[in-house]
């Protein structure tokens, strides 16, 4: 079984156990503005800010599931479409990983499925250091600049990350590198600290079962760690 049919196999035991199947519920699936998404905040280098990803919500019975994608689809889905969606593009894995956060937030199996606002990225970030603890050498997964700038004031840092647009710039000192130095940047690294929406565009098998500690950040990993018994980060989330 592979990590996706884990996911769907672990939702259809749920829907099946609290009578869900059937109903005329729909998971609506809709992208967020950047405002709508992360607020205000004081910086306006994030990758939502400046276009370069996509904040996909769902809401099913009032619960709200969110997922970073770099595509999206606006539709519907029947709670029992989840377990059907072919998971064979980044938009429909969008789609389902926001569809799954939401449904486990119904079910109070998840929490922290909607992302922080305004000054909360940067707090966020503060509280990184006490939960990373005493490393050398820490292997940033996607560019997150709050975090980047705490990371390299305590550890040595690498960042690998998949905008071109990144790639090459030199930034808090730190040079980020393509996705191709993953292996490399894995072998080198005594920690892995990677965006929980390597689970939507699937490199997170990248980063399982490397005899490494990783720690996933962010909503859209949220449900996802919860079945897959994975840590996660994420200090500030609603």
């Amino acid at each position: 079984m592979n990590l996706y049919e884990e996911l769907k196999e672990s939702l259809k035991k749920k829907i099946q156990k609290h009578n869900l199947s059937g109903q005329n519920i729909s998971v609506k699936c809709k992208a967020l503005s950047a405002t709508e998404a992360i607020g205000k905040p004081e910086h306006d280098d994030y990758p939502i800010i400046k276009g370069k990803e996509i904040m996909v919500e769902a809401v099913f019975k009032g619960a709200r599931g969110q997922a970073f994608t770099d595509e999206f689809e606006n539709t519907d889905y029947i709670i029992d479409d989840l377990l059907q969606i072919k998971l064979n593009s980044n938009k429909r894995k969008a789609s389902f990983i926001s569809g799954l956060n939401a449904v486990y937030r119904y079910l109070y199996l998840c929490d922290k499925t909607i992302h922080c606002k305004d000054t909360e990225p940067k707090l966020c970030a503060n509280n990184l250091i006490d939960v990373i603890g005493p490393r050398n050498n820490v292997f940033l997964v996607g560019y997150q600049p709050r975090f980047l700038e705490v990371l390299v004031s305590q550890y040595n840092v690498r960042v690998v990350d998949l905008d071109q647009d990144n790639i090459g710039s030199d930034v808090s000192g730190v040079v980020i590198e393509p996705p191709e130095m993953t292996s490399e940047a894995i072998e080198w690294s005594d920690f892995i600290f990677a965006t929980g929406s390597t689970i939507v565009n699937g490199s997170i098998t990248n980063f399982l079962n490397k005899n490494k500690p990783v720690l996933f950040y962010g909503v859209t990993i949220s449900a996802a760690a919860t079945i897959l018994n994975l840590e996660r980060f994420c200090y500030c989330g609603h």
